[in-house]
Order: structure tokens, then C-alpha cells, then sequence
């Protein structure tokens, strides 16, 4: 094995200073703190979730409808079910760019995700979505809503 050249070694030091501030490598994850259905979408109409509601109140969804979650926080275990049945989704994860929460595009920092989950509504049921948080106090939060 090759010993490094003391002038290799002092190289590192220097380069950090026209570089700037490291970033800092291994940040810890910020743990779940909020999930909840915020929209959902069917060919009858769009409707937009208030915070607290136990269901859908514009319209009466059938047929292809999806759901979207807002995650808030850092989870491994996302699961979404319709009347007890599983539910296939999607996520976009969000990033805090400054004072934005928007799409990440490899600028700012990662602080949740966006699920949206594709159901066909045959008959009035109930949507439940649950995740636990991957880091202290790895707590499970769940939402659900009656999707008239």
C-alpha cells in the first residue's frame, strides 16, 4: 500500500477553502409528522381536501378516481388501501427550496413526498393511508377518508 504524500495530504485543506463550507454529510432525516388526504380526482369533479375532513362533500365520485397524500417527513412503510384492498401508488418527493415546498430537482432539501393512489370507485368506501416514520420517535401516522 502507497503512503500519501504529505503534499497530497495538505492539498485537501486548501481545496475546502476555495470550495467553501462542506455540506453536511449525513443529516439526519426529519421524522413523519403529518400524512393527510388533501385532493381527490374523479371524471365527475376535482375536491379539494380541508385538513380534519372525514369525507368528500362536492360530488359523488365513481369510476377511475385518484387520491393524493401529503406526506410531511421521512417514512418506509406507505401503504394505501381502498375498502381494505391494497392500493398501487405513486410518489413525488418534495423539497423546501428557501420559503417554497416544491418538486425536487436536486436543490434543497428533501422534507416529504407526495403519494397519489389510482382507485375505481364502484360504490361509496373508505380510503386509509398509513406510514412509519424512519427515524425516533418512529411513529406510524394514518389518515382516511369516506369517499362518497
Amino acid at each position: 500500500m502507497k503512503n500519501a504524500s504529505p503534499w497530497s495530504l495538505a492539498l485537501i485543506p486548501c481545496i475546502s477553502l476555495l470550495l467553501g463550507v462542506a455540506p453536511a454529510w449525513g443529516a439526519t432525516a426529519p421524522p413523519l409528522s403529518e400524512v393527510r388526504v388533501f385532493k381527490v380526482e374523479s371524471a365527475k369533479c376535482t375536491e379539494t381536501i380541508p385538513e380534519r375532513a372525514t369525507g368528500t362533500q362536492m360530488c359523488t365520485h365513481r369510476g377511475p378516481t385518484k387520491v393524493s397524500v401529503m406526506e410531511v417527513g421521512l417514512g418506509n412503510n406507505p401503504v394505501g388501501l381502498f375498502n381494505g384492498a391494497v392500493l398501487n401508488g405513486q410518489r413525488t418527493a418534495v423539497c423546501q427550496v428557501g420559503n417554497v415546498s416544491e418538486a425536487c430537482s436536486g436543490a434543497g432539501t428533501l422534507m416529504g413526498y407526495i403519494y397519489v393512489f389510482d382507485l375505481n370507485v364502484e360504490a361509496q368506501g373508505w380510503f386509509q393511508y398509513s406510514n412509519s416514520s424512519i427515524n425516533p420517535p418512529r411513529n406510524t401516522l394514518s389518515t382516511q377518508l369516506n369517499i362518497r
